[in-house]
């Protein structure tokens, strides 16, 4: 007898908890659709650090089995992460957004196609409902209107809200959602495209239809222009993110600078047409189409806005789109994110020690490993434990700093920060009679101010490609799924040989106790099984070069 496929729906949700409750009462009719051989389970991701989905998720209706899966960090990117890194046990899982209502044999068309074509992503239909009242210059604009894709067509890349992913393919392939792209989107654009460039199929399924009401406050002609103007942006970025190597990335801003003009051209003439011929459609789409050749333009010079932006005021978005572009173009404000090198080695970084319980176990197993690693201590713990650093600087690891204690850079006065970072280095030099040339902020919390600072102080500000989840709740699947998602070589990994407290200056709260050197030890025999050794960051230097990306949190 074979074994039930599993299916996992994931359902990315913030602030939605009727839209949440509707869609979870629909599924029990969809599931039942399924052949014997599928089994379906529910895990709702809530987006929102107040936890708005909790009582929806922890209270499913009858038929539906639902695992409420919070994921505080802001951005659908860091949601869709999340679903993929609670799914491990699954062999497929399927999005949809907690604003869409699914049509009957929803999910079964969308497994069917999966049996036929093997394809490593199936996109189902998503059909826009508008509202009573809504805009006749929003229908006309065209901009919601998905075209319907022939059954098993091979697409380039696809959107999320009504997707299904073949989970064996995507874990072989080691795609991740890109979580850096925040609050802006797209990250299921560079995804799937990810997918087709490393040999998979994603194809078209329009028998699988997720019916999306629009909102009212979404059904107007200013959100519909933003709307065209951050499709213009995402594809800019998009290019950008896949462009390798300098020249690759000068030509796509080029090109797309080129196109952006060319778009806001032809819209600028039909919209006159329009308005000559008294034709309400191409008015509405010559509008469209110059705000998509804004968008173009922006994302070309890195001034794309956040389509997912939280409580931000609208004149406060463009002072930070604007902002934005002159950092994106300067040279200055960016972080090492990673190495470049084709040596088959990640970075291993440790924060918040040196700690008594944690410490010794890690360096004993990187000893057994022959790792190397780079510990970004506090001070606070280095004068506790000066021991501890000495042996850490003895058994060959490299030493940087995390911060005289645990606070948030960004919250310190700027006097004070730069104080801090000046006698911090002078002082973990002189405890360990080393250059100290990394700096990696408390939380990743850099403002352009800040990052000045640590560059006046003689550092780099340092932070990472991935984590292994260590400073949050999660089972001990997750955490090795989290630190597998996208590895390559040169990828800097994020971990932690302690955990800042009260006092450190901070009181983040208590997380579940769990083994730390275990963890680590698991993380590293997992890259060994994929032939990556684990070294400091600079040993990778010596065969490869820093990466940098401008990335300013507060």
């Amino acid at each position: 007898m074979t074994e039930a496929l599993r299916i996992a729906v994931a359902i990315p949700t913030y602030r939605r908890p009727e839209r949440l409750r509707s869609l979870l009462a629909a599924l029990p009719e969809r599931f039942a659709e399924l052949d014997g051989a599928a089994d379906a389970e529910v895990f709702v991701i809530d987006n929102d650090p107040e936890r708005s989905a909790e009582s929806v998720g922890t209270d499913p209706p009858p038929g539906v089995r639902v695992t409420y899966a919070p994921e505080p960090t802001p951005g659908i990117a860091a949601a869709r992460q999340h679903a993929l890194d609670v799914t491990g046990g699954f062999d497929l899982l399927a999005f949809i957004d907690d604003d869409e209502v699914p049509h009957p044999q929803w999910l079964r068309a969308l497994v069917d196609t999966w049996r036929r074509t093997g394809a490593a992503a199936v996109a189902g239909h998503v059909h826009t409902a508008f509202p009573d009242g809504t805009d006749p210059w929003v229908l006309a604009s065209g901009l919601f209107a998905r075209p319907l894709r022939a059954d098993g067509e091979r697409l380039p890349a696809a959107g999320a809200g009504n997707l299904l992913l073949d989970l064996a393919q995507i874990r072989a392939a080691g795609l991740s959602f890109d979580t850096s792209l925040g609050l802006s989107g797209g990250e299921d654009t560079l995804f799937t495209r990810g997918i087709v460039a490393s040999g998979g199929l994603v194809v078209a399924c329009p028998a699988s239809v997720a019916e999306d009401t629009l909102e009212e406050g979404r059904a107007t002609r200013r959100f519909a222009l933003a709307r065209a103007r951050h499709h213009g942006q995402t594809q800019s970025v998009i290019e950008l993110r896949l462009a390798t190597g300098r020249r690759a990335r000068l030509v796509s801003r080029a090109r797309n600078l080129v196109k952006g003009g060319g778009w806001a051209a032809r819209g600028a003439l039909r919209s006159v047409n329009g308005a000559v011929t008294g034709s309400l459609p191409r008015r509405a789409r010559g509008a469209r189409e110059v705000q998509r050749g804004i968008g173009l333009v922006q994302g070309a010079l890195g001034a794309a806005s956040a389509e997912y932006a939280r409580g931000a005021r609208r004149g406060g978005r463009l002072r930070a789109a604007v902002a934005g572009a002159v950092r994106r173009i300067s040279p200055l404000y960016r972080s090492v994110v990673s190495v470049r090198t084709s040596a088959p080695q990640v970075v291993l970084t440790l924060d918040d020690g040196p700690d008594p319980e944690w410490t010794p176990r890690v360096l004993d197993l990187l000893a057994e490993r022959k790792a190397t690693a780079t510990f970004f201590v506090l001070l606070t713990r280095t004068r506790r434990h000066p021991e501890l650093l000495q042996r850490i600087v003895d058994e060959g690891h490299e030493i940087a700093l995390h911060g005289e204690d645990h606070r948030r850079l960004t919250s310190l006065d700027l006097g004070d920060a730069e104080r801090m970072l000046a006698n911090g280095r002078a002082e973990l030099e002189a405890q360990t009679g080393s250059r100290i040339r990394w700096y990696r902020p408390p939380y990743g919390g850099l403002s352009v101010a800040t990052w000045r600072a640590v560059r006046d102080a003689g550092m780099v500000p340092v932070l990472w490609t991935t984590s292994v989840l260590d400073g949050r709740d999660a089972d001990h699947a997750e955490r090795l799924d989290r630190a597998l998602a996208g590895i390559r070589p040169g990828a800097i990994v994020l971990a932690h040989d302690s955990r800042a407290g009260v006092d450190d200056g901070v009181d983040d709260g208590a997380i579940t106790p769990f083994d730390r050197a275990a963890l680590i030890a698991d993380v590293l025999d997992a890259y060994a099984r994929r032939g990556l050794s684990s070294v400091s960051l600079g040993r990778a230097l010596r065969s490869g070069r820093l990466l940098r990306r401008m990335l300013l949190v507060g």
